[in-house]
């Protein structure tokens, strides 16, 4: 098959959720023997030098055309389209002539078996898709958009509460105004499937996970001699800031109540001054980007995942239990992943039980062993990336003749 997939980033190099979530999906059908080409926006806040991107891309054979698409955040843009339009100005941001043009003159040259809009916003560019190509279009729904920003409003107060809850409206009746308008519907998670459908999908559906080439032998958790945690992830990325900070001020005391010498090792792309001002706290060790995501995670034999807003998958928790890392985080940073609590992973909904069971964990070396076995093994079951692209090629064969 030839396959194209629409992407509002470069996912190159695959820094974020979202890019390991798109390039993985890129390399298994690569992987399967199929043709994929990447029309990318390179964005201002997501920019990869054209060579750099090109050769990465090469090297993984897949075509890769990045076009330049500022999607510039302006306070005086946002307060302009608040005032005087009814749109979502987070979808505005990606309206480019220069992306659009680009599009065409691929679907020109090009005809295309399938093309896949990863998540919502370059669905923005679907009439000219339907204009052009006869191709089958899938809608990736990497998350579940109005959902991310009515739980952050519930995290703000005053007028920016009302502000994100007045986005989180626009950014629902744009994702209810493209429900149906594809031919397929992949959802990252099935509970998002399950979402969407009762937005009103009516069209073939199944949920993709993002999937993982898993090692056969598990790596070793070596437990270091200091009680030490960790955490990566985006820092620009305000549900992540949001549940860090709630772990440093409301879970970190009360573990070092316990534990005086326990370390917080937090690693992450793009923090603002704001951020790494609130961060410097007594135990807090701040690496920034780290050149290897894998050598961090299996440094530290415990990551906290502290959201409280976000939607989708968290794929670094996924990327972590590969590791046979142990995961503790919250009902929202797991949702979405099925494991089960105290057994593949520690889930808590509360300060307190947050605390407790990182303290528990450090007074039971073997129960850590045991859930990092589970993890492995959880993942190793449910997120093979060969199968799970296996299965969805065959439902996409199985419909397409029905669309």
């Amino acid at each position: 098959m030839k396959i194209l997939q629409l992407s509002n980033k470069v996912p190159l190099p695959p820094r974020d959720g979202g890019s390991i979530a798109s390039i993985r999906l890129s390399q298994g059908f690569v992987q399967l023997g199929h043709s994929l080409t990447i029309l990318a926006m390179n964005t201002k806040k997501h920019f990869v030098a054209r060579d750099f991107c090109t050769a990465l891309a090469k090297k993984l054979s897949i075509e890769m055309i990045a076009v330049p698409v500022p999607a510039t955040i302006s306070p005086i843009n946002a307060i302009f389209n608040l005032l005087f339009s009814r749109q979502a100005y987070t979808a505005q941001r990606f309206k480019s002539t220069k992306y659009d043009e680009e599009l065409k003159c691929l679907l020109r040259k090009q005809e295309f078996d399938f093309i896949i809009i990863e998540n919502l916003y370059p669905m923005l560019y679907l009439k000219t898709i339907r204009r052009y190509s006869s191709a089958k279009v899938i809608m990736r729904a990497h998350n579940i958009e109005h959902e991310i920003w009515r739980r952050t409003a519930k995290q703000a107060n005053g007028i920016k509460q009302l502000y994100l809850n007045i986005l989180a409206n626009r950014i629902e009746r744009f994702e209810k105004h493209y429900i149906n308008q594809y031919d397929f519907l992949s959802a990252i998670t099935k509970r998002d499937e399950t979402v969407l459908i009762g937005m009103g999908n009516l069209k073939p559906a199944m949920a993709l996970p993002t999937g993982v080439d898993i090692d056969d032998q598990l790596p070793e958790l070596i437990i270091p001699d200091v009680f030490s945690v960790a955490h990566l992830g985006a820092l620009d990325w305000a549900p992540n800031q949001e549940g860090i900070i709630w772990f440093l001020t409301e879970v970190w005391p009360i573990v070092r109540d316990q534990h005086p010498d326990a370390e917080f090792h937090l690693a992450g792309r793009n923090a603002p001054n704001w951020f790494q001002k609130k961060i410097d706290i007594s135990g807090v060790y701040y690496h920034g980007e780290v050149d290897s995501a894998e050598h961090f995670i299996q440094r530290f034999p415990i990551h906290v995942v502290p959201l409280w807003s976000g939607s989708g998958m968290r794929i670094k928790i996924i990327e972590a239990m590969t590791q046979g890392r142990v995961i503790v985080t919250t009902p929202i940073g797991i949702e979405g992943i099925e494991a089960i609590n105290d057994k593949d992973v520690a889930i808590c909904n509360t300060k307190e039980s947050f605390a407790s069971a990182l303290i528990e964990l450090e007074a039971n070396p073997q129960g850590m062993k045991e859930m990092s076995q589970n993890a492995y093994t959880f993942v190793k079951e449910h997120y093979d990336n060969k199968k799970l692209l296996g299965d969805f090629i065959s439902f996409l064969n199985d419909n397409a003749n029905s669309i």
